[in-house]
């Protein structure tokens, strides 16, 4: 009895033992595993291996497997998930492609959906630079960088409404660095005995925030009529346009900051370019000047813009 018992002792031991190496051999072959199955057109079947990878996973195993993720979701017919999955991984890296192993067709779709993360990438990255550039933050300047950098990018650069966009970052990004200069002459002009006043820097674009330029005033800013229909005439739609003025008074760019209405946009956009100004000043000499102007749209017509 004795022996029969240790004999049930040992096997259990090496049947314990004998688990290690094959576990260990099943974890080492997960992306393998993964990959066989979609060659086998088990596409459910290798999402849920590649959904059970240890997110300990080298970087270099990471991009095939984000790539692999998307080739099954596109196999599937699962747009709204290969979407969000490729925007995952263009926020990571922005350069991100797919490798050869892709069929034409599956790249030709990833090519659809990345132009489109791109777009709305871009745009994050803007208005994350912009509040930012709100903060003070010292390396707001990197930012406009990195979203001028994005911008140039073949799929990215020919959107609709980028080439404005690209206006209005190249501003900022030029006025982080005179605002730097003025700051620097600033500190040398106070510790002088008689310091020289400080002229309108060439090229600088003011904002709300420089107490001591004169905002411009609006001349003719003629808004488009709103003239909803249906349950669209009993809503409130609130949106914000960026104006780049020029020192003239004329508007150089116009940016939609904040969408109003899809059917209205573009309709204002076009009139937002026609409209004139009595230019910024600044001790008396006309600059460049980036203003907010917020719309409101109503049931009842349309307001006057609001500006900021």
């Amino acid at each position: 009895m004795r022996l029969r018992r240790a004999s049930i002792v040992a096997v259990v031991i090496v049947t314990a033992l004998s688990i290690v190496p094959c576990a260990a051999f099943a974890t080492d072959e997960t992306l393998a595993q993964a990959k066989e199955l979609y060659a086998a057109a088990a596409y459910d079947e290798a999402l849920a291996v590649l959904d059970r990878l240890d997110a300990g996973t080298p970087p270099s195993e990471s991009r095939t497997i984000a790539e692999y993720r998307v080739f099954c979701l596109l196999a599937l017919d699962r747009r709204k998930d290969a979407h969000a999955q490729i925007e995952n991984i263009l926020r990571a890296d922005p350069s991100f492609t797919l490798s050869d192993q892709a069929s034409p067709r599956i790249r030709n779709i990833f090519g659809e959906l990345r132009n489109e993360a791109l777009r709305t990438i871009v745009r994050e990255r803007y208005e994350a630079a912009k509040a930012a550039f709100d903060r003070k933050d010292p390396d707001v300047r990197q930012q406009f960088d990195a979203v001028l950098e994005l911008m140039d990018q073949p799929d990215v650069k020919t959107a609709p409404g980028i080439e404005d966009l690209r206006i209005v970052a190249s501003a900022f990004r030029d006025l982080t660095e005179a605002i730097a200069t003025t700051e620097a002459k600033a500190a040398a002009a106070a510790a002088a005995i008689t310091p020289p006043p400080l002229a309108p820097l060439p090229d600088t674009i003011y904002t709300a925030s420089d107490a001591d330029v004169v905002s411009p005033i609006p001349r003719t800013q003629q808004i488009p009529p709103w003239t909803p229909t249906g349950v669209e005439a009993t809503r409130d739609y609130h949106g914000s346009l960026g104006l780049l003025i020029d020192e003239t008074g004329a508007v150089a760019s116009v940016t939609l900051l904040e969408g109003i209405h899809v059917a209205y946009n573009q309709r204002l956009m076009r009139a937002a370019r026609g409209w004139t100004f009595t230019p910024a000043r600044r001790q008396g000499v006309p600059v460049r000047y980036m203003k907010v102007v917020e719309v409101h749209l109503t049931p009842r017509g349309t307001p006057p813009p609001g500006e900021r």
